[in-house]
Order: structure tokens, then sequence, then C-alpha cells
């Protein structure tokens, strides 16, 4: 019995409840260090809190459980050097319309390691041609990083016009960078 067709079936249906999911329910458990050096553990922006994102052990990793879904219902098209590639949508089909969609074309993009489509989620916008230089390079540097997750945290001041926070999880080397999330003509960017 053929079960591909199935599956198939199952991933774009997955794929479509992951677009249509709030943008809170794209996020996880966060690791923040408060200025004081004291862990906080939670599940908005490490900004909103006054701290900085910081990584988690591998160990306690390995013991949380995450959402299933949300790494499920990635979809994963083929794997290569850097592991299995997220879907990641075509070029041609414009911006993201969502931080569901921000998010899943970082993880897309990271794991192609193509620092063109990382770029494309970037907003640009405002930048003179030394500062669009420094960003690429920055842009450079993290491509060749392994990204595990892309979690957008909405900001509690600007709640409902695209501003918070993308938290990028990185495995090699073990890191976490937050990035701000701008909507910029009905389309979100992250930015450093």
């Amino acid at each position: 019995m053929n079960t591909q067709p199935r599956r198939v079936a199952a991933w774009v249906w997955l794929w479509a409840l992951l677009l249509a999911a709030p943008a809170h329910a794209v996020g996880s458990l966060h690791r923040c260090q408060a200025h004081d050096g004291q862990a906080i553990y939670t599940d908005t922006a490490c900004a909103a809190l006054g701290a900085a994102p910081a990584p988690m052990s591998a160990e306690l990793v390995n013991r949380l459980t995450f959402d299933a879904s949300s790494s499920a219902s990635l979809g994963m098209l083929r794997n290569n050097p850097r592991g299995a590639i997220p879907i990641r949508r075509p070029a041609a089909s414009g911006c993201a319309r969502n931080v569901g969609q921000l998010s899943l074309d970082l993880m897309g993009s990271f794991a192609m390691g193509d620092v063109n489509r990382i770029a494309e989620s970037f907003h640009w916008r405002g930048l003179q041609h030394q500062q669009a230089q420094l960003v690429m390079n920055r842009l450079r540097h993290l491509a060749r990083q392994s990204l595990v997750d892309a979690s957008y945290w909405p900001s509690l001041a600007s709640a409902g016009d695209g501003g918070g926070a993308m938290q990028l999880v990185f495995s090699e080397p073990q890191q976490v960078l937050e990035l701000g999330v701008e909507r910029y003509s009905g389309c979100y960017f992250v930015r450093f």
C-alpha cells in the first residue's frame, strides 16, 4: 500500500495549520539572564523583562518537552550536509505576511545556509550603504551556524502593530540572538 499521498496530504495540512496559528503559538520556553546574572525562564521575550537572551544547556533542552507540533509541522524537504531543510516559501511568493511565515522563512533560509535568502527577512529600509554592509557581514557569519528555533514574542508595549522580538536559537555554537520584528507595508521583517 502506497502511503506517500497520505504523508504529503498530512504535511500540507500541518503546514496550513501552522500558518493559520496565532503569532503567540510560534514560541517555546526561553532562558534569559538578568542584569544581576540570575537565570530567568519565560515564555515571553527576554527584552520585555529587561534581561538578555541566554542559551540553555543541551541537557536541559533534552529534558524539556517542547511543542512537538511546531517542529514536526515545519515539514522537511530533504537531507543535506546541514541536516533536514524545513519547507521555505519560494522567493517569488513575496514577503512574510505574518510572524509565523517570518519564523518559518528564517528556519528554512538558515537550513539552506543561503545568506541571500536570510537577507530577504531583514528590514533594510533606512540603512546607509556602510550600515547595510555591516549587516550583510553579520548575516554571513550567522549563516554558517545551525539555527534550531526561531520564535516570535510580541512586545507588551506594541501589541497589535507587529512590534516584538524574534528569538533565534543556535546549537553550534550555542547562543540565543534576539532580533526586533517590524511590520512594513503589510510585511514582517527582523532587524538587528
